[in-house]
């Protein structure tokens, strides 16, 4: 080992606490990148997977009532792969110990096929039989969330009517990925339910034989949705449609888009404040060590040692700080996306989530980071460059006051000594005042933000409940009904 490899090591060792502080904030950094990246390709590559094997529509269109032979004309329209027309309703449980009933949506199964479009994934138990009339599936979350299992028998009001299901089986399906009852934003698997069972029963609870309420469609590639979805509602307009949308206007599929959007937002935002504050620090540390051993860095030049041998040994003080960083942070991001794959599996309702590591993320989080490190110490290495033998083993000449701005200048007499200390050191060294004028100011900023929008939230929440909405109970009805009913 070098003369100067061996100062490394006992220069790391001098400032081991300043460079642990300087390595964890490196890491967080990196994990952050990790992490969110890791999580974004695990998010969206489970869900395409998740989409394409269960054959999710393209294209929702919700109808009053419209005739089965209509699907035929739906089919022809250009750019349709696949049409399935399919019977939906609401419908209320009644659990016992419970004073309300809890809202459900029943979807209607194939009664000799498995769902062309929409299928489901069985978790338990198994699919109702086209013979018994009274079987159903019930959505995973909702099951768990009230300790239902296969066997048990459901109570359960549809089209005005009460029915004695019996549960034969648990789904997940990928149109429930974000279950929310009409109405609500927030998920809870305890309020709202879904229900599979056949088209036959279905359809006569809600007298609709011989008819659907609920188109589903797939497209083709390079088909343009906007105009399939103009000639859809033309066809069933007459019949009272409601109007079809897309995939990505579809409840479920938003809020888990929307996630992923502010995952990748989050992801390319906050992981460069942590790696320019690292490049910060790491400047003000080698600044002021190279300062402290303007001596040693005389004798080292004077002894043969060369501005290059010499500026690379403090490069490699900033390079080893900063790989260290990085390194840490990958380990811990890929610990903390794991952790956060659970967390995920109680909001959207995946069979499995697995954390997909981005090699790219460990490639950028290592070269971003010891970009940065190099970009705040490359700064300070021009000095060592700059010194000669001779004045690196002399002091540093003292600051030089008497230039001081006009402003300075003019506030020296009425000011007393500490004030004058200030105005100099504020003259003297206007960008580094500057950058940390602005950075106090945005961390002021940032924190009566947050004051601000949990207030408002407060204020919201107090005026919706308190003060515009003051019912205990709302009802709401499936179809008008007068004032006198």
């Amino acid at each position: 080992m070098s003369p100067l490899d061996r100062k490394l090591l006992r220069d790391l060792w001098r400032i081991k606490g300043q460079a642990t502080a300087i390595g964890a904030v490196i890491a967080v950094g990196v994990l952050l990148l990790v992490m969110m990246s890791g999580l974004i390709t695990s998010l969206d590559e489970t869900r395409r997977a998740y989409y394409e094997r269960y054959r999710l529509a393209d294209i929702f269109a919700p109808v009053k009532r419209a005739p089965q032979h209509l699907l035929a004309e739906l089919a022809a329209i250009p750019g349709v792969n696949t049409v399935e027309g399919r019977v939906t309703g609401h419908a209320l449980i009644n659990l016992p110990g419970l004073d309300i009933p809890l809202r459900a949506q029943a979807i209607s199964i194939p009664d000799f096929h498995t769902p062309r479009l929409n299928d489901f994934y069985l978790s338990a138990g198994r699919a109702p039989s086209r013979e018994r009339l009274d079987e159903v599936m019930l959505l995973k979350g909702f099951a768990e969330a009230h300790g239902l299992h296969p066997g048990a028998v459901l109570d359960v009001t549809m089209n005005g009517a009460r029915h004695a299901l019996r549960i034969v089986g648990l789904a997940q399906a990928p149109e429930f990925l974000y279950t929310t009852a009409p109405g609500e934003l927030m998920s809870d698997d305890a309020r709202y339910a879904v229900i599979w069972m056949n088209r036959q029963s279905l359809a006569a609870a809600y007298d609709l034989d011989g008819a659907f309420n609920e188109a589903l469609l797939s497209i083709g590639r390079g088909s343009q949705s906007q105009e399939i979805i103009n000639a859809v509602d033309r066809l069933l307009d007459p019949y009272g449609g409601f109007g079809a949308y897309g995939l990505e206007d579809h409840t479920s599929n938003r809020f888990i888009t929307e996630e992923i959007a502010g995952l990748r937002a989050t992801g390319s935002a906050v992981p460069p404040i942590f790696l320019a504050v690292a490049a910060f620090l790491l400047y003000i540390v080698v600044s002021r060590m190279v300062e402290a051993e303007r001596g040693q860095i005389g004798l080292m030049k004077a002894f043969g040692y060369t501005n290059l041998e010499t500026g690379l040994h403090y490069l490699k003080l900033i390079l080893a700080i900063a790989a260290g960083g990085a390194i840490v942070g990958c380990l811990l991001g890929i610990l903390a996306g794991r952790a956060l794959v659970d967390v995920y599996l109680l909001y959207f309702k995946f069979p499995f989530l697995i954390f997909q590591l981005e090699p790219g993320s460990f490639i950028t989080g290592f070269t971003v980071s010891v970009g940065a490190a190099s970009a705040g110490g490359l700064l300070v290495l021009r000095r060592v460059f700059r010194l000669t033998p001779a004045s690196a083993m002399q002091p540093p000449a003292p600051p030089h006051y008497r230039q001081l701005s006009r402003m300075a200048r003019s506030l020296q007499s009425p000011l007393d000594q500490p004030s004058r200390m200030v105005v100099r050191r504020l003259t003297r060294q206007p960008g580094r005042m500057a950058g940390a004028i602005v950075g106090i100011a945005a961390g002021m900023g940032l924190s009566v933000a947050m004051v601000g929008i949990m207030s408002g939230f407060n204020q919201a929440i107090d005026l919706t409940f308190n003060v515009v909405d003051q019912s205990d109970v709302s009802v709401t009805f499936n179809e008008p009904l007068s004032t006198t009913t």
